[in-house]
C-alpha cells in the first residue's frame, strides 16, 4: 500500500502480456514506456507514460471511445458512461468505475512524473472539422497504427519511414453512410508528389495532394461525396520570420531634425537672455553712473547737418 496526496491506493503494474498481439505491437509503435493501475475509491486509475507528446496523443485518440463526449475535467478530456481519458503532454489517464472530481483529477496530473510538453504535431492543425464525427479522428505513427485503423492503405507504402504522418476520421458527408479519410502530413511537397501515386494505385480510393498534404479518401464512398470532403482539405502554409528586421532609415531621419530643430530653438533662447541680461546691466551702471569712462559709448545726434559727439 502507497499514499498519494492523501489517498490511500493500491500500485499494480499491468502485464503487457495480458493485451493482445497487436495492441502490443500498437503500443510500441506509439512509445509506451511505462503503465500503472492504481485505485482511488471506487475508481480504477490507469496512467500511460509515452516517450513523447506525439505517442500520447496517438494513444489518447485510441483509447477514447467513439461516441464519447469532451469534458471540463482537463484541457484534452473525453467521457462516456464510466470511463473518461484524460490527455496531458506525455501522459494519457484513464479513470473507470464512475465519474472523477476535477479535484482528483488535477491532483493525480500534479502528481504526474517525468513530464514532457512539446509542440503538437502540424498535422493536427490541417484535419477538417466540417461534418467530422465526434471522437473519430485517430492518429497515424506507422504500419501498425495504419493497419489498425486503415487496412485498405496498408499496402500503399505512405512512407513513415521519412517521416510521414496521418490522421484518420470519419465524415458524414451527404447521406446516412460515414465516409473515411486519411490524411497524410510530409516534409515537403515533393515527398508528398511521390507518394500520392502510391494511393492512387489503391482501389475505391479518391486521391487529392495539396502543398505537403496527402488527402485519401477510401472504402464505400460515391465520386460526390469523396469530391465534397476532398475540397475541404487545404494546405497553408505558415511562416514565422524569426531574424529582427533591420530599423527604417525615415525614423533616424526624423529624430535629427527634430534634435536640430530643438538645439536651434535653445540656442536662439540663450542669446536672446544673454543680450536681455548685458543690456540690462548696461542701463542700470548707465542710469545710477557706474559706467567707466572706458566703457563710454559713443552716441550719434543727427539732426539735419549737425552732428555732435557725446
Amino acid at each position: 500500500m502507497s499514499r498519494c496526496g492523501g489517498l490511500i491506493v493500491c500500485s499494480v503494474l499491468l502485464v503487457s502480456s495480458a493485451w493482445a498481439a497487436d495492441d502490443q505491437a500498437l503500443w510500441r509503435e506509439y512509445g509506451l514506456a511505462h503503465t500503472e493501475a492504481t485505485q482511488a475509491g471506487k475508481l480504477k486509475v490507469t496512467t500511460y507514460r509515452m516517450k513523447d507528446l506525439t505517442g500520447a496523443l496517438a494513444a489518447w485518440e485510441w483509447l477514447r471511445p467513439e461516441g464519447s463526449r469532451a469534458c471540463e475535467l482537463a484541457a484534452f478530456c473525453t467521457e462516456n458512461s464510466g470511463r473518461v481519458t484524460v490527455w496531458d503532454d506525455n501522459y494519457v489517464v484513464t479513470f473507470e468505475g464512475g465519474a472523477p472530481t476535477k479535484a482528483l483529477v488535477d491532483e493525480i496530473l500534479k502528481g504526474l512524473a517525468d513530464k514532457r510538453d512539446t509542440a503538437l504535431p502540424a498535422i493536427f492543425t490541417f484535419l477538417p472539422h466540417e461534418g467530422l464525427a465526434p471522437e473519430s479522428a485517430r492518429y497515424v505513427l506507422g504500419p501498425e497504427s495504419l493497419k489498425a485503423f486503415a487496412p485498405e492503405l496498408a499496402a500503399a507504402n505512405p512512407g513513415f519511414n521519412d517521416g510521414a504522418e496521418a490522421q484518420v476520421a470519419d465524415y458524414k458527408v451527404g447521406g446516412a453512410s460515414r465516409v473515411h479519410l486519411a490524411l497524410f502530413y510530409y516534409l515537403t511537397p515533393e515527398m508528398a508528389r511521390i507518394h500520392s501515386a502510391g494511393f492512387r494505385g489503391v482501389a475505391n480510393a479518391h486521391v487529392k495532394r495539396s502543398g505537403m498534404l496527402v488527402a485519401v479518401v477510401f472504402g464505400p464512398a460515391t465520386e460526390t461525396q469523396a469530391d465534397t470532403l476532398l475540397s475541404r482539405v487545404q494546405y497553408e502554409a505558415k511562416i514565422t520570420w524569426n531574424d529582427t528586421p533591420p530599423p527604417s532609415p525615415i525614423k533616424p531621419l526624423y529624430q535629427l531634425l527634430l534634435n536640430i530643430m530643438y538645439l536651434s530653438i535653445l540656442l536662439a533662447a540663450l542669446c536672446l537672455v544673454a543680450g536681455l541680461i548685458y543690456a540690462g546691466m548696461r542701463v542700470y551702471r548707465r542710469r545710477y553712473g557706474t559706467l567707466d569712462e572706458a566703457e563710454a559709448m559713443t552716441t550719434l545726434h543727427l539732426t539735419g547737418d549737425q552732428q555732435s559727439t557725446r
